[in-house]
């Protein structure tokens, strides 16, 4: 049953990729690999779904065997308002990025979740009970029980691969950029220990207009030499918010500068 639920999981965070690429593809005119793991994948769809799939399919309640669609609307909005809030709080703790931002929409809970959105997965619930979740559990139930194991053997070592890449290059992505921090304010200081020894000339270029174009210059720097999965991480990452302001600035700066290359 759990290897079931498991390849039904992937099987579903995928079909979420899908939708979310075309989605943002056609929004930017360009190619966006939606997500926060590399691959095809994007879990917040998978558990979504499975719970959808659990709550009011497989569940042996007389209430929910037969849910009307305000029922699973309501539920997969509830729900969806729940799982969306929480990831991207829990994401943001963890590696101080946000993949979404809902910023700039009305009725939007601190750019985590908006009431267009909740609402859109209320009515998503009610296409994916109907309509997708029934092929997929036949065809699933369709497979030898052996095979359905064996599946999510494969998929569950191809995703923690994935995952361990993922939390991998974004760890990576922050020790850098502390790093790139600490050289320019080792740089500043010993300008303004040069300054202090000698008298200040008029050519002395403004100490802001200094660190504005060094961090630039190690902003280009490290983009020029990040691999292409460092990249691709690094262009569909909506927002950052690192604790260190001008940690946070020169991420800022890169993504800035990596979505304007891009274009």
């Amino acid at each position: 049953m759990l290897s079931k639920y498991f390849v039904c999981f992937i099987i579903y965070s995928f079909f979420g990729w899908i939708y979310e690429t075309i989605y943002c593809t056609v929004s930017e005119k360009a190619w966006e690999n939606r997500g926060f793991l590399y691959g095809p994948c994007i879990p917040l769809y998978g558990v979504g779904a499975i719970s959808a799939q659990f709550l009011f399919v497989d569940l042996p309640i007389q209430r929910f065997s037969h849910p009307s669609y305000l029922t699973i609307f309501l539920g997969c909005a509830v729900g969806s308002f729940i799982l969306e809030y929480s990831t991207s709080y829990l994401l943001e703790k963890r590696f101080h990025a946000r993949w979404w931002d809902y910023s700039h929409l009305p009725l939007n809970i601190n750019g985590r979740v908006c009431l267009i959105f909740t609402v859109c997965f209320g009515i998503a619930g009610i296409i994916v009970t109907q309509f997708i979740e029934p092929p997929v559990i036949h065809v699933v139930d369709m497979i030898p029980q052996l095979l359905v194991e064996l599946l999510a053997l494969l998929f569950m070592f191809v995703f923690g691969f994935d995952m361990a890449l993922t939390i991998s290059a974004l760890t990576s992505f922050a020790k850098e950029f502390e790093r790139i921090n600490d050289q320019i304010n080792a740089q500043m200081a010993q300008r303004v220990e040069a300054l202090y020894s000698k008298p200040e000339t008029s050519d002395d270029e403004d100490d802001t207009a200094i660190k504005e174009r060094l961090s630039t210059e190690y902003v280009k720097q490290w983009i020029k030499n990040a691999t292409a999965t460092q990249l691709g991480q690094f262009r569909h990452i909506a927002k950052f918010t690192h604790p260190v302001a001008s940690t946070k600035a020169l991420l800022d700066k890169g993504s800035e500068y990596l979505r304007r290359r891009k274009k």
